[in-house]
C-alpha cells in the first residue's frame, strides 16, 4: 500500500470552493474544549509531582502508577462509549465527559492521600477516554473536506495548549507547595466545554446512522452554507454506508488495512516517547547541572514547542499532506534523540534536543495521527474502530508511563537511543506504507480503502 496520488486510486477533490459558514469554526472550537481538558489533566501531573514527592514520599512506583491511572481510567469508558455509541451522539457523550471532567478535577484537588487521588485519577480517566475518542470522530464528521485537516487538528492544537497552560500553572504553584490548585483547575475549562457541547448539533453522519435523514440534512444545511452541498454530501453519505459492513465483522473485512495501518502508527506513536518528556521533563532534567529550575525550563520548553508546531502544522496539514507531515516528524524525533542519548546531561544543549524533539513530535505524528484515525475508518465501523484504536493507545500510555521511570532508573539515558531506532522504523513505515488522504472526503477515501481491497483479492487469486 504505497499509492499516494490519485493516479490509480478512486480518490478524487471536490467541492474545493463550498462556502465555510463561520458556525462551524465556533463549533470546532468548542469541541476542541475536549483536547484542551485532556491535555491539561494529563500536564498537570508533571507539575505537580515534585511537590507530591515532596510532600507524601512517592517512590518511583508510586510516581508512574499515579501518573498512569488517568490513562488507565480512559480504558473501560472506552469500552463503554464505544458501545453506547450507536444509541448516543457523540455530543451526548462530550457531555457525559464535561461533567465527568468537572467532578474529577475537583476530586483530584481535594484528595488527602496518595490512595484517593490515585482514585480520582482513575475517574478523570473515564473523561479523558471519551472525550479523545468521540472529540475526534465529532471533529472529522462535521468538517467540511478541504478544511478537514484544519479543524481537526485544532483538537491536537487544543491538547497542546492544555498541557503548556498546566505548565505555566504548575510552574506559579512550585514555591507555594499547592499542588491541589495545579490538579483543580482542570474544573474550569470542563463548564466552558459541557456549555458548549450542549448548544452543538449532533453529528450528521450518526443521524443518518439512525434513520433520521431530515434532521442530517438540515444540520448539513446549517454547517455547510448551502442546500445544494448538504444534498450532495448527504447522497455520498447514503451510497457509502449502503456498501459498508458494520459492527466487528466490518472490522475484519471492510476496515482491515486501514485497522492495521492505524494500530502499527499506534505503537510509534507512544513508544517512540512523547510520554517520557510530557509527565517526566522535571524528573529527567533533575541531575542536569542547571538547579532548581531545570525542571522549569524543561516543562515550558516542551509546552512551547508542542503548541508552536501544532499552530504551524494546522494551516499546511491539509495543503502539504498528512505522510509528508508524518515524515519530517520521525526524522526530526529520530534526531533528536540520538542527540539526547549522546548529551543527557549538558544543560541547555540537553533541553534543545528535548525542544527539537517535541517541536517534530507536534508538527507530525501528534495532530496526524489523530486526524488519520476518524479518517480512514468507514462510517459503519468508525466508532467501534476508533474505540479499538484509542484503547490501544491509552493501554499502550498506561504501560509507558507505568513503567518509564523505572526503566530510565535502570538503563538511563540509553532509553533515548531507544526511542530513535523506533522513530526510524517509524519513518520507514510511514513512507511505504501509510496513504495520503489530505484533499478527501470520508467516502472516498473509504471508496479508496474498498478498491485497494478488491486489488489485493484479485492479485491473490491470480
Amino acid at each position: 500500500m504505497t499509492d499516494r496520488t490519485t493516479t490509480d486510486t478512486p480518490l478524487t477533490r471536490s467541492h474545493d470552493s463550498e462556502p465555510i459558514p463561520r458556525r462551524i469554526i465556533l463549533i470546532a472550537v468548542l469541541a476542541g474544549f475536549s483536547g484542551l481538558l485532556y491535555g491539561y489533566d494529563s500536564g498537570a501531573i508533571s507539575g505537580a509531582l515534585p511537590l507530591l514527592i515532596d510532600q507524601m514520599g512517592l517512590d518511583a512506583g508510586e510516581q508512574g502508577l499515579i501518573t498512569s491511572l488517568l490513562l488507565w481510567g480512559a480504558l473501560p469508558s472506552i469500552i463503554g462509549a464505544t458501545l453506547a455509541a450507536r444509541r448516543f451522539d457523540r455530543r451526548h457523550l462530550l457531555i457525559v465527559a464535561a461533567v465527568i471532567f468537572f467532578v474529577g478535577s475537583l476530586a483530584c484537588a481535594f484528595a488527602p492521600t496518595p490512595a484517593v487521588l490515585g482514585a480520582a485519577r482513575f475517574f478523570l480517566g473515564l473523561g479523558v477516554g471519551i472525550a479523545n475518542m468521540f472529540g475526534l470522530i465529532y471533529l472529522s464528521e462535521l468538517s467540511p473536506t478541504r478544511i478537514r485537516g484544519l479543524l481537526t487538528g485544532l483538537y491536537q492544537l487544543a491538547v497542546n495548549f492544555g498541557i503548556l497552560a498546566a505548565y505555566i500553572v504548575g510552574d506559579a504553584f512550585q514555591t507555594s507547595g499547592l499542588w491541589q490548585w495545579i490538579l483543580g483547575v482542570g474544573a474550569i475549562p470542563a463548564v466552558v466545554f459541557f456549555g458548549g457541547m450542549v448548544l452543538s448539533p449532533a453529528s450528521p453522519r450518526w443521524l443518518i446512522t439512525r434513520g433520521r435523514d431530515a434532521d442530517a440534512l438540515r444540520v448539513l444545511g446549517a454547517l455547510r452554507g448551502t442546500e445544494e452541498i448538504a444534498r450532495l454530501e448527504f447522497t455520498d453519505i447514503k451510497d457509502s454506508l449502503a456498501q459498508q459492513e458494520a459492527g466487528l465483522r466490518g472490522l475484519t473485512t471492510s476496515a482491515r488495512r486501514p485497522m492495521i495501518v492505524l494500530l502499527v502508527l499506534t505503537f510509534f506513536q507512544v513508544f517512540t516517547g512523547i510520554n517520557a518528556v510530557v509527565y517526566y521533563a522535571p524528573i529527567i532534567f533533575a541531575q542536569s547541572g542547571m538547579g532548581d529550575r531545570a525542571g522549569s525550563y524543561a516543562n515550558y520548553g516542551v509546552g512551547i514547542a508542542l503548541v508552536v508546531s501544532t499552530a504551524i502544522a494546522l494551516p499546511i496539514i491539509d495543503r502539504l499532506g498528512r505522510v509528508r507531515l508524518l515524515a519530517i516528524s520521525m526524522l526530526g524525533q529520530t534526531v533528536a534523540m540520538i542527540a539526547l542519548w549522546l548529551l543527557p546531561d549538558a544543560g541547555w544543549v540537553s533541553i534543545a534536543a528535548v525542544f527539537a524533539y517535541t517541536f517534530a513530535f507536534g508538527i507530525g505524528m501528534g495532530p496526524v495521527f489523530w486526524l488519520l484515525v476518524p479518517e480512514v475508518l468507514p462510517l459503519s465501523v468508525r466508532a467501534i474502530g476508533t474505540g479499538v484504536i484509542t484503547f490501544t493507545q491509552y493501554l499502550f500510555n498506561a504501560t509507558f508511563a507505568w513503567a518509564f521511570p523505572v526503566a530510565l532508573d535502570a538503563i538511563g539515558p540509553l532509553v533515548f537511543l531507544v526511542f530513535a531506532l523506533l522513530s526510524a522504523a517509524a519513518l520507514w513505515f510511514v513512507l511505504t506504507r501509510v496513504p495520503e488522504t489530505s484533499g478527501r472526503s470520508l467516502e472516498e477515501i473509504e471508496a479508496y480503502w474498498r478498491t485497494r481491497g478488491a486489488s489485493a483479492s484479485a492479485t491473490d487469486q491470480d
